[in-house]
């Protein structure tokens, strides 16, 4: 059976350009976080967003939560796998946070890392398959039909939905920076989150493989909502801000691991990543964040003074996002409420049609 299309999308305009969301790990305690996104709504940020550790706190237990004290914001989910959410009760829950939160909710979906689906016994060879599996489940689903459908990685036989259809669509966006999920993006998402730590040529890089894939499906790249976590420090000064962001273990991580060509693409030899990762992985955190050059935290991270990360937000804008993603770097309560109020100064005033 072929693969529906999202409806409703011809003619819809790009979401406005000075929107802004804020992103979390779930490694933050649920009272914490509440602080933050209520901080966050009356900042004017226009969405919430979660990402799943398959060994921490659930995505969706914050998002129900953020739904109780919001009125606005959109509530995010970016991503959850279908391999530990299997896409009947992901369909239901995702309807739920819908009812929930007055139809703000937004879910996005990939894989997940293949080492922690190894450690946790579940195969994983068709992925891509397994993604189309579940946007075609879930629409289906909350269009309240009964479904009996035949996939390659999920098969369901009479399935209907008891809960009411949503009254508002859910969106689905893609997770993911491989070619096969820019394929899938084009061709049936809503919208595609691209993952913290990349730099404006490599956003550049994938919005153009989104935008070939949709127009092979006659569809506008104006129809899908290009996110992507921007990896964020605010400081008074940009050194301040470096130093900080070149001690944080998370950002240690994510250079050793990020792949060599997103280094070569933004200009930094591959080889400065090396000692970086061998005394990250050693344990090693002081040893490894003396290789953290200037030049990297430039490339692949926002940081630096209010008016420096407005700048930063601009090329990535430039460079085909319409919804940055803030996600803190230093998970300090001042450093995180500093960036959130310095939030309002990115915001530029909407212009009515």
């Amino acid at each position: 059976m072929a693969l529906t299309t999202p409806h409703n999308l011809a003619g819809q305009l790009r979401a406005p350009m000075e929107e802004i969301g804020i992103g979390f790990n779930a490694d933050v305690p649920v009272q914490q976080m509440m602080a933050f996104v209520k901080s966050a709504e009356d900042s004017g940020l226009e969405s919430f967003w979660m990402h799943e550790h398959s060994f921490g706190r659930d995505a969706l237990s914050y998002l129900d939560s953020a739904a109780q004290i919001t009125k606005r914001m959109k509530l995010g989910v970016a991503c959850l796998s279908p391999y530990t959410h299997y896409p009947v009760l992901l369909a239901m829950s995702m309807a739920t946070l819908q009812e929930t939160s007055g139809g703000r909710a937004v879910l996005g979906i990939g894989t997940g890392f293949p080492m922690r689906l190894d450690s946790l016994g579940i195969k994983h060879d068709k992925p891509i398959g397994a993604l189309k599996d579940t946007i075609e489940i879930c629409r289906r689903m909350w269009s309240g039909e009964n479904l009996t459908y035949n996939g390659g990685s999920f098969s369901l036989k009479n399935v209907k939905s008891i809960a009411p259809k949503p009254e508002k669509k859910i969106p689905i966006y893609i997770a993911g920076w491989k070619k096969q999920m820019l394929t899938l993006t084009g061709r049936y998402a809503d919208g595609y989150v691209a993952k913290g730590g990349e730099s404006t040529k490599s956003l550049a890089r994938l919005v153009e493989g989104i935008k070939t894939s949709a127009e092979c499906k006659n569809r506008n790249l104006s129809e899908i909502r290009i996110c992507a976590y921007l990896l964020t420090l605010v400081s008074d000064d940009k050194k301040t801000a470096h130093d900080k962001a070149r001690r944080d273990p998370f950002v240690n991580y994510m250079l050793s691991v990020q792949d060599d060509y997103l280094f070569e693409e933004s200009g930094i030899p591959a080889s400065m990543k090396k000692p970086i990762a061998e005394n990250y992985f050693k344990g090693r955190l002081d040893e490894s964040s003396s290789h953290v050059s200037d030049e990297m935290l430039d490339a692949f991270t926002l940081c630096g003074t209010s008016g420096e990360v407005e700048e930063r937000i601009a090329e990535y804008r430039r460079s085909g996002l319409n919804l940055p993603i803030l996600q803190p770097i230093s998970m300090k309560n001042e450093d995180v409420m500093y960036m959130i109020n310095s939030s309002s100064a990115f915001i530029s005033p909407k212009i009515e049609s």
